[in-house]
């Protein structure tokens, strides 16, 4: 073949709407897990169109499911740094993978520089604060748990393995944590089961409790299920639960916060921030009492500030708040508490 003949075959224009069809045609072979047709089809319409959101965002998923994940990453890795597709909904693709791949110490460094902006749309920022979350307590932590990969291809009605429900009960909660990522990839009545009876144990986790209410949600479950936190019980439909960042005292607080020091110190605004999302995070169902914008944001200000070591003084920041010391410094211990029952069982 001489130069001009593969200046030609390169420069082929495709017929009107090919490359759409080639997509569609991917995704219908994906939905019936026909995973090298699928790849094939993606891949022929990236031929005519290299740069086709949909197509190259077809490949990511074809690799998920082939179980392909450091494939994954890299493809959709390419895609962000070439600022291809919708840029929240592929990082937050990026970002699970890079958790599965135990890639923890990266997605510290993304999400932080990511949060730090202030620009995610609120139906992405609660699994990114969750994710990043995990990702520090995992990073932190010397002790890594083994197998944590899992697929993601769906293995609906079959029964997990007996000792993957028993971790559940392990000491350790990133073992738990470890467990609860696998289980994922189940829809067994068994799980719901062993759901069931962690959320109503006081001794469980508080964060890994809002995890297993979220999946009971996502697995489309309808019954009351009985939760215990911190000595709190509520019966709640998980399908009834909102948008964390949606809660409306929870931005009020937000708000306030951001008034308070969006102008005197962004970055600590940005910590600030951060910490009251875990903490309202750790609660769910549940929020704190009492329901005063101005006590909850003072505290975790000052909860902030001692643990940064800097120099501080509670009626400063009360006033500043303009509430009353003694409700500052309870609402305050209330949060160090909770924070301290949160992963209880690894040592940082």
């Amino acid at each position: 073949m001489n130069d001009e003949t593969k200046s030609k075959e390169k420069n082929v224009i495709p017929f009107p709407g090919v490359v759409e069809k080639l997509v569609e045609k991917g995704m219908a072979s994906l939905k019936e897990k026909r995973l090298k047709d699928a790849l094939d089809d993606f891949q022929q319409a990236l031929k005519y169109d290299q740069n086709h959101p949909q197509a190259r965002y077809g490949v990511v998923l074809t690799y998920i499911e082939l179980g392909q994940l450091d494939d994954a990453v890299a493809e959709s890795k390419r895609m962000l740094q070439e600022g291809i597709g919708d840029y929240f909904d592929l990082l937050q693709v990026h970002v699970s993978l890079l958790v599965q791949l135990a890639c923890y110490e990266e997605v510290v460094a993304m999400l932080e520089a990511v949060l730090a902006e202030g620009k995610v749309p609120p139906k992405q920022a609660e699994t990114f604060y969750q994710l990043l979350h995990f990702s520090r307590q995992m990073s932190e932590d010397d002790h890594v748990v083994e197998d944590t990969v899992i697929s993601l291809k769906e293995v609906e009605e079959e029964p997990p393995p007996k000792e993957l429900l028993h971790l559940l009960d392990d000491p350790n909660v990133k073992t738990q944590w470890a467990s609860l990522q696998k289980l994922k990839k189940y829809n067994h009545p068994l799980i719901f089961e062993k759901y069931i009876e962690y959320l109503k144990d006081e001794e469980k986790d508080l964060v890994l409790k809002t995890f297993i209410l979220q999946s009971l949600k996502d697995k489309k479950i309808e019954e009351q299920v009985e939760v215990r936190k911190i000595g709190q019980v509520e019966y709640i439909n998980p399908q009834e639960l909102n948008d964390l960042f949606e809660n409306p005292f929870g931005q009020k607080v937000a708000n306030l916060i951001t008034y308070q020091l969006e102008q005197e110190n962004p970055s600590l605004k940005d910590m600030v921030l951060q910490l009251w999302w875990q903490y309202l995070f750790a609660l769910v169902p549940f929020l704190p009492k009492p329901q005063d914008e101005k006590i909850w944001a003072a505290a975790v200000h000052l909860v902030v500030t001692e643990s940064l070591g800097g120099e501080f003084d509670e009626k400063e920041i009360s006033e500043q708040y303009d509430v009353n010391v003694q409700e500052l410094v309870e609402a305050a211990n209330e949060l160090v508490e909770v924070e301290a029952q949160v992963f209880q069982g690894i040592e940082i």
